[in-house]
């Protein structure tokens, strides 16, 4: 008796964790998030320049931190968790600012939905091998200083 009790408790317990699976909102892909994201240039103390208004994917906008700009994880994580979370942030520069916003209500979620969509991202560019598709450093060096004699 204590066995079949055992196994219906167990089956209750199967079917409950079946119906919190099936209420969990699966994430989109980093892919399928769109920005919008407007540039200000900074060129004086005193002056700003907007820039037109342009969409870009969240992929992009995390390759863009963690790659072009150097960001280091939990800077480019904070970042898109911000999006994410609240819809908008402004990221600045020494040169310019950003702000992003995402382009719809309905791509809003939860902390952990959010670092989710992130590290999966992340993840997938790991294992991308950017070495076949023909990036190129560029490499600067000063010439040395020439010190005249007095």
């Amino acid at each position: 008796m204590a066995s079949v009790e055992m196994r219906n408790n167990s089956l209750i317990e199967s079917i409950g964790l079946f119906e919190q699976i099936k209420t969990m909102k699966i994430p989109k892909s980093a892919t399928a998030i769109m920005l919008e994201e407007t540039r200000t240039l900074h060129l004086a103390p005193s002056s700003t320049e907007k820039t037109a208004t342009t969409l870009c994917t969240l992929a992009d906008k995390i390759e863009e931190l963690v790659l072009k700009v150097g960001y280091s994880n939990a800077q480019a994580m904070s970042v898109i968790t911000q999006i994410l979370t609240v819809g908008k942030v402004r990221v600045d520069f020494r040169d310019y600012s950003q702000r992003l916003a995402l382009r719809s209500a309905s791509d809003l979620m939860g902390r952990t939905e959010a670092i989710e969509v992130f590290d999966s991202h992340l993840a997938l560019l790991k294992s991308t091998d950017f070495s076949s598709e023909g990036f190129t450093q560029k490499i600067m060096f000063q010439p040395p200083a020439v010190r005249l004699p007095r």
